[in-house]
């Protein structure tokens, strides 16, 4: 019997993922460690840790189990980890990639919108203002959240990560670098401000995207519908309808009113399915269907 492990089952993360592997029709055996047990050999192990932690088992596992599928932003840069999001990169998985990054819950919202397109145009540049719930901070800040006098009621709040040195927070440079990565264009201008809002769960963006040719916005429509687990509306979607579904929403297309090789778009998902926990039972499926 194949087996898949999470690693971290006591946290909000691995949690989540339990209930995203359930779903897997494959036959195959879960089981679930704390942070601290002995991990036996898997085929495939699943890290819903923090970076110290990842960055301290994932070498500690490596000659336990067959592949390794961190949730942690630990190894998403590491050369030769590929960085996957399965509708876009699938290809990146190969049997020669035992360790393998979901990427970060806002650039995957980005990026699931920028894939259909990318074989029709070529992007100069995206900005993106994120909009990002609560849950998306973890247990201790939806808890934070339903306090009565919580700093994040009725509130938002334009810092989201460590700010570094030149002024950007750690979040917003994930917007940058892992675009970059997923859809392997590495000149592409990424501009983001990343700001979390009152809202429980599920995050959006308001997203400019420009490029060399002029957009075709029936076009986008189409490419944009017929993509895996993506969704064009005409009508306004919200975050509250978004939560608990699969699918990557986007409304409210236009054509800017001077530059027709630009547009604007929202973008809504819940965050911690698609962005999280949904992501990486892809690419637990990818591995057991081709891999294990």
């Amino acid at each position: 019997m194949k087996t898949v492990g999470i690693i971290g089952i006591n946290g909000m993360v691995g949690q989540n993922m339990l209930a995203e592997l359930k779903k897997i029709k494959t036959p195959f055996e879960i089981k679930t460690f704390g942070r601290n047990d002995e991990i036996t050999p898997l085929d495939i192990a699943v890290l819903c840790t923090d970076n110290p932690v990842s960055a301290e088992l994932a070498p500690q596992i490596k000659d336990r189990v067959k592949f390794t599928v961190d949730m942690s932003s630990e190894f998403r840069m590491t050369p030769g980890v590929p960085l996957v999001i399965p509708e876009i990169n699938a290809r990146a998985v190969t049997k020669d990639t035992p360790l393998i990054a979901s990427p970060n819950c806002t650039t995957t919202g980005l990026v699931m919108s920028l894939a259909p397109l990318a074989p029709y145009y070529h992007f100069i540049e995206a900005f993106f203002c994120s909009y990002q719930a609560i849950s998306g901070g973890g247990k201790k800040l939806l808890d934070d959240f339903h306090t009565p006098g919580s700093y994040y009621e009725n509130n938002c709040v334009p810092l989201i990560g460590s700010v570094q040195e030149n002024g950007h927070t750690s979040e917003e440079l994930k917007g940058l670098y892992e675009t970059r990565k997923i859809m392997e264009l590495p000149d592409i201008k990424v501009y983001c401000h990343t700001v979390r809002v009152a809202v429980e769960n599920s995050h959006s963006l308001g997203v400019t995207l420009k490029a060399k040719e002029h957009f075709d916005l029936e076009q986008v429509k189409k490419l944009w519908s017929a993509f895996p687990n993506l969704q064009y509306s005409e009508k306004v979607i919200t975050p509250k309808e978004a939560s608990g579904r699969e699918t990557t929403f986007i409304c409210r297309l236009r054509q800017d009113v001077e530059e027709p090789n630009v547009i604007h778009y929202f973008v809504t998902f819940d965050n911690l399915l698609k962005g999280a926990a949904m992501n990486g039972r892809q690419i637990v499926e990818l591995l057991l269907e081709r891999f294990v």
